[in-house]
């Protein structure tokens, strides 16, 4: 599998404690998301021998084949695309948390802003999947963190990673401070008001604790930022349609199906 499918693998699902080079990637300001109890329960031999039962004979050679060709590699160049392919495969067998371990060594390599993002993407990806133990949940939290403080350290002006932050909170809230992921959003709120995306994340939210005006509110603000979002869009239209705001929810309705197209 090459780059750009591992990618788009990665992303399409809507990729130990974090030091690169010997230095800490992570921003000042979100040391505090560190103290999070025992963040490494877990790692990857133990979750390739509770996944190995899952797997189909033919991905079981696939996977061994994978694994002796990197083991017998030392160059980078040639060890990443293996990486890749294992990465890949590991997710297609839905084991986004193996998968992750895999990108995040391409990340450590690379040290790119667009390689940790998504090693954060696919174990977050993890926290949503149903069926997973309480430890592997919390070491994909820990992982996730990790990978977006790194990506958040390399281009600190992208708000992008910050919310997607947020929202992993808000899957796997922490411990000690489980509203962490809604304050975070409501800071990004006041240093990005330009910013469509932390209104629509806002109002996911909300629509999932059935506050429906707020979420309508949020909405609004983030269509007049961006009237060509479909996400705004498309979700107003529901928003106001839950409402019985009718008139207005056929109006963005139609809209949506011309975004969409």
């Amino acid at each position: 599998m090459g780059r750009s499918q591992w990618i788009a693998i990665a992303v399409a699902s809507i990729l130990l404690a974090l030091t690169y080079w010997g230095c800490p990637v992570r921003p000042p300001e979100m040391e505090e998301g560190f103290k999070r109890g025992p963040l490494e329960t877990t790692g990857l031999e133990s979750l390739i021998r509770a996944a190995r039962a899952d797997l189909q004979p033919a991905q079981v050679a696939t996977l061994a084949s994978l694994e002796s060709r990197l083991e017998k590699e030392e160059l980078p160049d040639n060890r990443r695309p293996l990486l890749e392919q294992l990465a890949g495969e590991w997710y297609k067998a839905g084991h986004p948390s193996i998968s992750g371990i895999y990108a995040k060594e391409i990340a450590e390599e690379a040290n790119t802003e667009d390689a940790w993002s998504i090693t954060a993407t696919t174990f977050n990806i993890c926290l949503k999947q149903e069926g997973i133990d309480d430890k592997t949940r919390q070491f994909c939290a820990s992982q996730a963190e990790q990978a977006y403080q790194a990506a958040i350290s390399l281009d600190p002006e992208d708000p992008n990673n910050r919310i997607n932050l947020a929202v992993s909170y808000t899957d796997f809230p922490p411990r000690d401070n489980p509203m962490k992921g809604i304050l975070l959003l409501r800071e990004l709120e006041q240093q990005y008001p330009e910013n469509p995306r932390v209104y629509t994340t806002l109002a996911q939210l909300a629509i999932k604790t059935n506050q429906w005006e707020k979420a309508a509110e949020r909405l609004e603000k983030a269509v007049e930022l961006a009237p060509d979002n479909p996400d705004a869009v498309c979700n107003l239209a529901r928003v106001y349609e839950t409402l019985n705001r009718t008139d207005e929810a056929a109006t963005l309705g139609a809209r949506c199906q011309e975004l969409v197209k």
